[in-house]
């Protein structure tokens, strides 16, 4: 589960363009489902999954499951992302020129699993997850 308490992010803090673009969100995302921020271009969204993600600093407490970010350190938080979930950018940057199993590999083996029995059982695994996920989102669209 992720928790956010009291978070703040600000662009050019204490000048005379200062931009306060997280402004005291406090959320609870649920450990499995579908979550979805909307909102007009511009305001935020992406920041905000930036900062929970650990991919850019704010201010405020952010807990998953049993690790606790107060202080963004950042070293800490990049360690327990790489270990514990993953994250999808808007702009996938994949080698086009390679397969996704392929670019599922590389990525693997960057957090060092070269073993291809484990690498054919965790793909396997993110097609199940995937087909679920996908199943779920079905069953939502149907009930707009």
């Amino acid at each position: 589960m992720i928790k956010v308490d009291n978070l703040n992010k600000y662009y050019n803090k204490n000048k005379s363009n200062e931009i306060h673009v997280i402004n005291d969100v406090t959320l609870e995302l649920p450990n499995q489902g579908l979550v979805s921020f909307l909102g007009a271009s511009g305001s935020g969204k992406t920041t905000l999954l930036n900062v929970i993600g650990g991919l850019d600093k704010g201010q405020g407490i952010i807990s998953y499951d049993s690790f606790e970010m107060k202080k963004y350190e950042m070293s800490k938080i990049d360690k327990y992302r790489n270990e514990n979930f993953g994250y999808v950018f808007q702009t996938y940057n994949l080698l086009l020129n390679e397969t996704v199993y392929d670019n599922l590999k590389i990525a693997l083996e960057l957090i060092d699993i070269y073993d291809e029995k484990e690498a054919v059982e965790i793909f396997d695994r993110i097609k199940t997850e995937h087909i679920n996920l996908f199943n779920e989102l079905a069953v939502i669209l149907e009930k707009i």
